[in-house]
Order: C-alpha cells, then structure tokens, then sequence
C-alpha cells in the first residue's frame, strides 16, 4: 500500500493529478487549440510539474485521448439515459437531441474538442472518432428498432443514423466555427426535422 500524506493514499493522489491534468487539457486544448499547447503548459495550468504528467500520460496526444473519451463518454451516457423509446417520436427526439445539442454547445470547449481537435492528429485518433461516430449511429438505430411496432431494413438503418451523425455535427462544426454566436435552436429545429424525416424513412412500420 501506498504512503499517505494529508490522510489522502498514493493512489489517490495519482488520480487527483490525473484529473487535473485531464482538467487542464480541456481548458487548453479547447480555447487554445491542441496543436499550440505544450507539455509544460499543461502543466503550469494543472499546477503540476512534467514528472506528474507522465506518470498518467505518455505524451500529449494521450492526454487529448483522455478528454475527449471523457467528453464523448458524457455526451453519449446522458443521451442514452434522454431516450425514451415508448414517448411519441417527436417528443424522443426532440429530448434526446437537446441533451446531445446542449451538452456541447454550453461548454464550447467540449464542441471544439469533439468535434475539431482530434481531427488529422494521428491515424490511432482517426480509428477512435471513427468509432465514436459508428457508435453514436448505432444509438440512433437502437433508440428505432426499440419502438413498439417498428422493423427496420439494416444496411439502409445504418447509413441514415451515419447521416444523421455527420448532419448534426456539420451543423456544429459551423456553429463553433461561426464564434457560437448561431441560434441554437434553430440548429435544434433542424436537427428534429431531419431526424424525423429519417425516422419515417427507414422504419417499415411505426403502430400509432
């Protein structure tokens, strides 16, 4: 077992400075952008020294992994827990949607880093978004195929949710590019109808 110090254990303070790295890494790679950030200003904003960084992170880039698993983990897990697959598919969407919407664009640091900082870092970063955005599709086909009454054709179900995933982060690639200064519910007006229109497309049957 590790020493303590101040009553906390050595484990426990690893994972202290971790999080504060990881902390520092979403205010810096998302405000500054990741490619004008160092290893050592990390650091300065953590308050930590460069032996504490690689004790949790092999290089920069790690640490980027880092926060964006934690952002999309977030936005993921509380879109999921929005859908309500026996509530009307208006109001499914329109909740689900909103949750997703609002989580990036009221921290434009987590947009920015989801959406425009681990694109073209490395082939490793490429292969992670890939799959965040497959899973979020396969959300999108799962929240379709549990509705009561619905069937699905699978290859078109899947190419539609990989629209819609690509359709609404276009959408806020722009808003974050356009200073964030878009009216988002607008965008959120958009986004719903797309979604609909989608929704009615691929589902063979919806009972009322």
């Amino acid at each position: 077992m590790g020493r303590r110090y101040g009553g906390v254990e050595q484990e426990d303070r690893r994972q202290l400075r971790r999080q504060a790295l990881l902390e520092a890494g979403l205010e810096e790679f998302g405000t500054r952008g990741y490619q004008r950030v160092t290893v050592k200003q990390i650091c300065e904003r953590a308050g930590l020294t460069q032996r504490y960084f690689y004790e949790s992170f092999t290089d920069r880039e790690a640490l980027l992994v880092g926060v964006y698993d934690s952002i999309t983990a977030t936005v993921r897990e509380r879109t999921q827990a929005a859908i309500d697959v026996d509530s009307p598919l208006e109001t499914m969407i329109d909740t689900a949607l909103t949750v997703f919407v609002e989580l990036l664009t009221s921290d434009r640091r987590r947009a920015r880093i989801m959406l425009l900082e681990v694109i073209g870092v490395s082939p490793e970063l490429e292969a992670r978004r890939y799959r965040v955005i497959h899973g979020f599709a396969d959300l999108i086909v799962a929240a379709a195929t549990a509705r009561p009454g619905v069937t699905l054709e699978p290859e078109m179900a899947h190419h539609a949710a990989v629209g819609l995933v690509g359709a609404v982060n276009q959408l806020l690639v722009d808003w974050e590019l356009g200073g964030g200064v878009g009216d988002i519910g607008v965008i959120l007006q958009v986004c719903r109808k797309m979604f609909a229109a989608m929704f009615t497309l691929i589902a063979a049957t919806e009972t009322a």
